[in-house]
C-alpha cells in the first residue's frame, strides 16, 4: 500500500468510526481558524483587569494592584481547544488526554512563553460566572493576579471552560 492509498485508508477509517483520538491534527490549528469559541472577549478582560488593577482577596492574602492583562490569539486558540477536548472526551484535567500540558499547548499555537498559567472550569454559563468562581478559588485567583503574566486567552466548548495565561 502507497503512502497515499495508506493516508485515504487511514482518512476513512478514522470518518467511518468516528475516531478522534489524534489531538494534535486539532490543536495544530493556526489562531483563529475554524475557532467557534464562542466567548465575550471583552468582558472577560474587563472582568479581569478590574481585579487586576484594583486588588483582590484570594484566600487569605489581600492581593495587591498588578498592571492590566491584554487578549492573545493564540492563548485563546489554545484555551479553546483545550475546552473542546475535555467536552469531547468526557474529561476534566489541566493534562490534556494526549498527556499535554499547558504549556506544551500553547507552544503548539506558537506562542514562545517564558511563563504561563492555566485555569479550569466547568458548569458555569456567563463570563461573569465562570471569572466569579476562579477568583473565588485561592489558586485560580492567584493566576488571575500574577504579575508576571502578561496575555490571556479564554476558550469555551459548551460549559467547559479553559483560561490560559502567559507572557513572552
Amino acid at each position: 500500500m502507497n503512502y497515499q492509498n495508506a493516508r485515504l485508508h487511514f482518512l476513512s477509517v478514522f470518518l467511518l468510526f468516528g475516531i478522534f483520538a489524534c489531538a494534535e491534527v486539532d490543536e495544530e490549528i493556526a489562531p483563529n481558524e475554524n475557532n467557534p469559541n464562542n466567548v465575550n472577549k471583552q468582558e472577560l478582560i474587563r472582568l479581569v483587569n478590574e481585579y487586576r488593577t484594583e486588588g483582590c482577596q484570594c484566600g487569605n492574602e489581600q492581593m495587591l494592584p498588578v498592571g492590566a492583562i491584554t487578549w492573545d490569539e493564540a492563548l485563546e486558540q489554545a484555551a479553546y481547544l483545550h475546552s473542546k477536548d475535555m467536552n469531547d472526551k468526557n474529561y476534566f484535567s489541566h493534562t490534556g488526554k494526549d498527556g499535554s500540558s499547558a504549556g506544551d499547548r500553547i507552544k503548539r499555537q506558537g506562542y514562545d512563553w517564558r511563563t504561563y498559567g492555566e485555569n479550569i472550569a466547568e458548569g458555569y454559563t456567563s463570563e461573569e460566572a465562570v471569572i466569579e468562581g476562579w477568583k473565588n478559588s485561592e489558586g485560580h485567583c492567584r493566576n488571575m493576579m500574577n504579575a508576571n503574566f502578561e496575555e490571556m486567552g479564554v476558550g469555551r466548548e459548551s460549559n467547559y471552560w479553559t483560561q490560559v495565561f502567559g507572557a513572552k
